[in-house]
């Protein structure tokens, strides 16, 4: 006991002595201070009052890296789409899409299948030597 080295885990188990105790304390304070002041990574910087003491920065920063609402609402140019061309399917595709389909759909669930399959093995082979080993 007396030869244990003072890390900080072995100082947060032994309750005893008062300086692990302080520095317990310490330890827990510290890191109590640095998860409340990490606290403000997760507010937008839009309002320069929400982000403390690093304001200035980000009041600067922030007309470079966010949009102006007006600039999120402008008219978008429209895209020319002429050139895609459309139809409607006839009952042949349809029919011989819906059987690649299912083809995929089969092979994926055989594949599927054997997966979980092979991964199950360890797990009864497990379960047979707990139930049926001497």
């Amino acid at each position: 006991d007396t030869f244990l080295i003072k890390t900080p885990i072995n100082l947060l188990r032994n309750k005893s002595d008062k300086n692990s105790i302080m520095i317990r304390n310490s330890l827990i304070a510290i890191i109590a201070t640095l998860m409340i002041l990490s606290g403000n990574a997760f507010l937008t910087p839009n309002n320069p009052t929400s982000v403390g003491r690093h304001s200035k920065i980000m009041e600067k920063s922030a007309s470079k890296t966010f949009a102006l609402p007006s600039a999120m609402y402008a008219k978008k140019p429209v895209d020319d789409l002429t050139s895609i061309e459309s139809r409607d399917m006839t009952k042949a595709e349809m029919l011989d899409l819906n059987a690649q389909n299912e083809e995929i759909m089969n092979m994926e669930l055989a594949a599927m299948t054997g997966f979980s399959l092979v991964i199950s093995i360890p797990i009864l082979y497990l379960v047979w030597v707990a139930f049926f080993s001497e």
